[in-house]
């Protein structure tokens, strides 16, 4: 059989790439204020552009999840690579704001949403053994993207200047992305790697079988799961987005410490997307996240109360590292739930929470800072939402668990 031949850890080593250039996404605060400096354009505009990118993505990953079994994967990682790199080239020739919201927006966005969900889903069908590890691996690469991307954005700012920067960081994505696109292939429907033998786990489908969209959309599960998705994402997006204003405003950092502040709130996230999608693997997906909720929980109510740099970033790692749990777990839980065949429209449907959680989030701290001038009440916000995440979480395993009971019941009376 063709697949037989197919290295799917190469298959690994493109996805991971993808999903880091990808990430380069993350750097483009670095741009705004040289943007407005060069252009004279207001910084609502500029920034407009990365909220329009976040938008598109989501929803152009629902329409690729709907189109992409009819649809060849190399053709669709190259189409997706080209349109991505196309928004940053087309930014960079910009003369009028619409343009720039339009490239960077839609058309980077576009690019994105084609390659990110099905990056992740496609390339861990290849590993049902290790479901936990690729996914952290994977989500890894998102992000830890971004403490490459910024240093190699700011030393072409510097040289080049900002329209340059742009055509230029988008070579770059175009050759990291097309070195690796023919890489990419899709398993067969009953791959298994060789040696390995499935066995049944806490997650599994209910009725083990594949959901369709609508269908997953009927189940109380999918609700509980979106809810816990947004509920226990914007903690961690509310540090992503702002830690640097917080730790100076909040904890005296300096203008250095809130910048590494920055780089050591990734690494944490790539580390913790790394680690607990491996012990996933060995003790479920459901008690990984809940162990990842209840160390956020603590974590989130404890940085209410920090007002020195050092225990601030030790802290704040933690709320990082937890933040990169729930994004690895999601997928496979996803596909646990309701099925692998159908799993890339599944999961774009859901990936869409993210979004709604990385708007709460950064405004939830933005809100409480205007209106009180500290963000005590909402990191509290944030641990209130995070305990009913874990409410969430607890029901779901308790269902799981009755619904393996009956099943082993009807199986014994067989």
């Amino acid at each position: 059989m063709e697949q037989k031949k197919v290295n799917r850890w190469l298959v690994l080593l493109a996805g991971f790439m993808f999903n880091f250039c990808l990430s380069g996404t993350s750097a483009f605060s670095i741009f705004v204020n040289p943007m407005m400096e060069h252009t004279g354009w207001d910084q609502g505009a500029i920034t407009l552009s990365y909220t329009i990118y976040n938008i598109v993505l989501c929803v152009f990953g629902i329409f690729i999840g709907v189109i992409s079994p009819r649809l060849n994967a190399r053709v669709l990682m190259y189409a997706g690579s080209t349109l991505f790199v196309l928004g940053w080239i087309i930014t960079g020739f910009a003369t009028e704001v619409w343009m720039m919201q339009f490239g960077f927006g839609v058309v980077t966005g576009m690019g994105g949403g084609a390659l990110y969900n099905f990056s992740v889903t496609n390339t861990s069908k290849w590993f049902p053994d290790k479901k936990g590890f690729v996914s952290g691996l994977l989500l890894g690469g998102a992000a830890i993207g971004p403490v490459f991307c910024a240093p190699v954005a700011t030393a072409v700012l510097s040289e080049a200047g900002v329209n340059t920067a742009y055509i230029i960081m988008g070579a770059i994505y175009a050759v990291l992305m097309f070195a690796v696109g023919w890489l990419v292939h899709v398993p067969a429907p009953d791959y298994k790697p060789e040696g390995w033998n499935p066995v049944i786990t806490e997650a599994r489908s209910p009725v083990g079988r594949d959901y369709r969209w609508n269908e997953m959309m009927k189940t109380p599960t999918f609700y509980m799961l979106y809810f816990l998705f947004i509920f226990a994402c914007t903690p961690s997006l509310m540090m992503l987005g702002t830690v640097a204003s917080i730790g100076q405003d909040q904890a005296a950092m300096t203008a250095a410490l809130a910048s590494l502040a920055v780089s050591l709130l990734a690494i944490s996230n790539f580390l913790g997307r790394l680690f607990f999608g491996s012990i996933s693997d060995k003790i479920g997906r459901y008690n990984t996240l809940l162990i990842a909720l209840c160390i956020n929980l603590c974590a989130v109510l404890l940085l209410s109360q920090m007002n020195t740099p050092l225990p601030f970033m030790v802290v704040m790692c933690a709320v990082g590292a937890c933040g990169g749990a729930l994004l690895v777990m999601f997928p496979p839980i996803t596909s646990d739930c309701f099925g692998v065949r159908n799993s890339v429209l599944n999961y774009s449907i859901m990936f869409s929470a993210y979004s709604i959680a990385a708007l709460v989030g950064p405004q939830l701290a933005a809100y409480y800072k205007r209106t009180q001038g500290v963000y005590t009440m909402a990191f509290i916000w944030a641990g209130i939402l995070m305990a009913i995440a874990i409410a969430i979480l607890l029901t779901i395993m308790r269902m799981q668990k009755k619904s393996r009971r009956l099943g082993d019941k009807k199986g014994v009376e067989k």
